[in-house]
């Protein structure tokens, strides 16, 4: 993996679904995860649950292929960002982990600030109405000179490209939706920050894409490397889990 590079992976979970390769994902976890599975009341969720474990587990033995999918141990920092707690190698591994009703997605970088997410399109939301409540003023404007479908594409739009700033920063839901401002053009991607929030605009690439017509997901990366923002998309690692 180069320096500047992000390794993305992302896949659907009807593709691979099957109880052989539940069970095949499912013995690639910790003890912790396992049991953490079992709490889901519902079945589809323990399974959506699993698939993302143990894609971010071989995702992150693709990056470094000495270690065993099954030998990664994970920590939380202080608003609950997961970190790999071993083990400690020189090259340094950052992630980050999404996941949405069918869909999983995990990104890997040599840099800490990354994130992603991937969310559900549902065609029943309201977009200004949500928006009124989360979005900056600008944002909120966008979305009201749109008609409805277009619309409704650019609030997820705007919601991915959050999250995945957010999760990249390590913040959570600490730093509110409305403190910055997404700026989407056919050119680029931009981000706007109130005048209180200490970060540079220029300092971060942002990537949109669309696993699936009814999915949606964002890449945002800090690293602050030279260039474009450079993706490797990789092959769903959980097809090697199952065969």
């Amino acid at each position: 993996m180069a320096d500047d590079e992000i390794e993305l992976f992302v896949g659907l979970i009807e593709s691979i679904d099957s109880p052989g390769a539940v069970d095949a994902c499912r013995r690639l976890l910790s003890v912790e995860e396992r049991i953490r599975a079992d709490r889901f009341m519902f079945e589809r969720h323990q399974r959506q649950y699993i698939f993302a474990h143990a894609m971010l587990r071989m995702a992150l033995s693709h990056a470094a292929p000495n270690v065993e999918p099954t030998d990664w141990s994970f920590s939380t920092g202080r608003y609950g960002r997961p970190f790999i707690a071993s083990p400690k190698s020189s090259t340094a591994l950052h992630f980050s982990l999404s996941h949405a009703d069918g869909c999983v997605a995990c990104v890997v970088s040599k840099h800490e600030a990354v994130g992603v997410d991937v969310e559900t399109v549902s065609r029943r939301v309201a977009p200004l109405s949500t928006a009124l409540r989360f979005f900056a003023p600008e944002e909120v404007e966008t979305l009201r000179n749109l008609p409805e479908p277009a619309a409704i594409e650019r609030f997820f739009d705007y919601w991915t490209l959050k999250e995945a700033y957010l999760k990249a920063r390590g913040f959570g839901l600490n730093l509110p939706l409305d403190a910055f401002a997404m700026q989407i053009s056919r050119e680029a991607i931009g981000i706007r920050f109130k005048p209180d929030i200490a970060d540079d605009p220029a300092g971060w690439r942002f990537s949109l894409c669309s696993p699936s017509p009814s999915h949606r997901l964002a890449i945002a990366d800090g690293s602050r490397a030279a260039g474009g923002l450079r993706i490797s998309r990789n092959a769903w690692p959980l097809q090697e889990a199952a065969e």
